[in-house]
C-alpha cells in the first residue's frame, strides 16, 4: 500500500502557521514576509514530518502572477461593491490584478469559482462564504499554499475581517426599545451566514431583559426580493409596530410592503436595517434616512486586503455606528 503523502496543511499545523507561509518558505519567498524564527519552526515542521514536496505544484507556485481572487456571494448587492473597491484600494497599489467572481448565493457555483481561481494560478483569495463551503475545495485550495482571508463572514480556522455585528444588533434594538417600539417583526439573514447569525442572535440578546420576542421573525437571502415577501407575510398575519431586516437591502423590501399596506413609516410602523448603504436605487419610496447600523464596508475591503498580501493569521472585528434615521420615531411622546 502507497503511505499516504503528508501536505502543506499539514506541515502548517505542526509549526503553528498559515499553509501560505509554508509555501513562501519552500519557494524562496520568506525573507521579506516573516521572521527569522517563523521560517526555523516551518524548516523544523518540514524536517519532523519528512515533508517531500510534489514538484510539479512547488514549480507552479514559484511563477509569480501577482493576481488575486475575489469571490463574493452577490455583486449586486452595494455592500459587496463597497468592500471590492476596499480591496482594490489596496491591491491596486502594490502591483496586483484581481478575479472578481459572483457566486450568486449558489454553494455550487462558489464551488466552481474556486477551482476556476485555483487553475488561473492566483496567489490569494479574498473570500465572502454563501454559507457553509465545500470543505474537500477549500482544502485543495488551502493544500496548494493559496492565502485564503474570509471577509464579513467567519469560517473556522480561517483570518477573518468581520464587523461587531453581534454588538451593533443589540444597540440597535436597545435604541428600538427606548423609542417605545414593543411589537417588532424581524426579517433574519440566511441560516449558516455567521453575519446573518449574530446579528439575529445581538438582537434577541437585547430584548430579553425586557421579556420580549418579536412578534413574527421571517428568513430571507439578503436581497430586497426577499424583505418584500418576507414583511409581506408579516404585516398580513401580525400587528406590529416595527420591522427590523438584517441588512438594508431587505429594509428597503420593508419599506415597499409597507407603502402597499397604506402604511406610513414611521408614523404607522418603525423600520430599521442594518449596513447603511448607498440608497438611491430605492430613492422613488424613501422619504427619510434608514434607521440603521453603519457598517465600515470599505474598510473590511482594505483590512482584508492587508492581511491577504501580508500572510497574517489574526481576525480582526471592525466597530459600527448606529445611525438614528427618519424610519422610526419616538413613541413615547406620543403617548404623553
Amino acid at each position: 500500500m502507497m503511505e499516504e503523502r503528508i501536505t502543506i496543511r499539514e506541515v502548517a499545523a505542526h509549526a503553528g502557521v498559515s499553509p501560505s507561509t509554508v509555501s513562501r518558505v519552500l519557494n524562496e519567498r520568506a525573507d521579506n514576509h516573516m521572521r527569522p524564527e517563523t521560517k526555523q519552526r516551518v524548516l523544523e515542521a518540514i524536517r519532523a514530518l519528512e515533508y517531500t514536496p510534489v514538484k510539479a505544484a512547488q514549480t507552479l507556485r514559484r511563477q509569480r502572477t501577482n493576481t488575486l481572487g475575489i469571490l463574493i456571494p452577490d455583486i449586486a448587492n452595494l455592500y459587496f461593491a463597497l468592500l471590492i473597491r476596499g480591496v482594490e484600494s489596496v491591491t491596486f497599489d502594490r502591483g496586483y490584478t484581481t478575479l472578481i467572481c459572483d457566486s450568486n448565493r449558489r454553494p455550487e457555483r462558489e464551488s466552481r469559482y474556486l477551482d476556476i481561481l485555483l487553475s488561473e494560478g492566483v496567489e490569494g483569495i479574498l473570500y465572502v462564504p454563501v454559507s457553509r463551503p465545500d470543505e474537500r475545495m477549500l482544502r485543495r485550495v488551502i493544500d496548494q499554499g493559496i492565502e485564503i482571508v474570509v471577509a464579513d463572514r467567519r469560517l473556522p480556522g480561517l483570518p477573518t475581517v468581520e464587523a461587531e455585528n453581534r454588538t451593533a444588533s443589540c444597540e440597535l434594538a436597545e435604541y428600538l426599545l427606548s423609542l417605545g417600539y414593543r411589537r417588532i417583526g424581524y426579517v433574519a439573514g440566511p441560516e449558516g451566514v455567521s453575519t446573518a447569525q449574530d446579528r439575529l442572535s445581538g438582537f434577541l440578546r437585547a430584548l430579553e431583559p425586557v421579556g420580549l420576542r418579536p412578534v413574527a421573525m421571517e428568513r430571507g437571502d439578503f436581497t430586497y426580493e426577499a424583505g418584500l415577501q418576507c414583511s409581506r407575510r408579516i404585516l398580513a398575519a401580525h400587528s406590529v409596530d416595527a420591522i427590523v431586516a438584517a441588512n438594508d437591502l431587505m429594509a428597503f423590501g420593508v419599506l415597499r410592503a409597507a407603502e402597499e399596506n397604506g402604511l406610513r413609516v414611521p408614523a404607522d410602523l418603525g423600520v430599521a436595517g442594518f449596513d447603511h448603504i448607498p440608497s438611491v436605487p430605492y430613492a422613488t419610496f424613501m422619504h427619510a434616512e434608514l434607521t440603521t447600523v453603519e457598517v465600515p464596508t470599505h474598510q473590511i475591503g482594505v483590512e482584508a486586503a492587508r492581511l491577504l498580501l501580508n500572510g497574517g493569521r489574526e481576525s480582526l472585528r471592525l466597530k459600527t455606528r448606529l445611525i438614528h434615521g427618519g424610519t422610526c420615531l419616538d413613541r413615547t411622546r406620543r403617548k404623553g
